[in-house]
């Protein structure tokens, strides 16, 4: 049997003390199977701020997947500040990616983590990026990702796409309510402001992705010159 994945958050505070978030999943499906609280607080409700595009039957579903599973990230972390200065240094694949950050840039990748692992229909679609992590993308790694995720599923599952994107620019949509709604979750969640802060920078990429789309992929074009024509030379 493969063994489970793992990846590892760790803050370092500006008091000197740490938060360490650890995350395990499917070795295969790479599904989030952290442990979920018992009693689930209110904010996690599948009925609480749902989102009007959620497809989830509430008889089998008490609670949303995602909200559910970032009951502990959010607990850990809510006494932060969002531009408070951190060092992260995250686990993942065997390698180990630092990055001096603000506390609501470091808590999006969280989130963005756990929202593509934890079960979500809409967000479950961009679990293989979270199965090829890169915490703190940028606009155009995220286009460049994404972009690939979307022509490699067309070829994993047998999809038609066109060449306009219009259904990963559908996708995006969607997203973006997801997020919308979620960060209505979080500010009922805490007082404090990194969480819900933290999802409005996630919705930053998935608002103004399809817009992103055109220029992102203009500018990586001379990347591709090389593709434009087969070597001469006999292999």
């Amino acid at each position: 049997m493969t063994a489970p994945q793992r990846i590892r958050y760790r803050f370092d505070l500006p008091d000197g003390t740490a938060r360490v978030l650890d995350f395990e999943f499917t070795a295969r499906e790479f599904q989030l199977t952290n442990a979920v609280p018992e009693e689930p607080p209110f904010w996690a409700e599948l009925d609480f701020n749902r989102c009007p595009n959620c497809p989830l039957d509430a008889a089998a579903h008490r609670c949303c997947p995602p909200a559910l599973h970032m009951a502990d990230a959010v607990e850990k972390l809510q006494a932060l500040v969002s531009f408070d200065a951190v060092d992260v240094a995250v686990d993942v694949a065997g390698r180990r990616i630092c990055a001096r950050t603000s506390v609501q840039e470091a808590l999006s990748s969280v989130l963005g983590l756990i929202m593509a692992t934890a079960g979500c229909p809409w967000t479950d679609r961009l679990r293989p990026m979270a199965r090829f992590h890169l915490p703190f993308a940028d606009e155009t790694e995220t286009v460049y990702r994404s972009v690939s995720m979307y022509l490699l599923a067309a070829q994993v599952v047998g999809m038609r796409v066109g060449s306009d994107f219009a259904q990963l620019e559908d996708l995006y949509r969607n997203l973006h309510l997801v997020n919308r709604h979620m960060a209505r979750r979080l500010g009922a969640a805490t007082q404090t402001d990194p969480a819900r802060n933290a999802i409005a920078l996630l919705d930053v990429y998935t608002a103004l992705l399809p817009a992103a789309l055109e220029n992102s992929l203009a500018d990586l074009e001379p990347l591709f010159a090389a593709w434009r024509g087969a070597p001469t030379a006999a292999i």
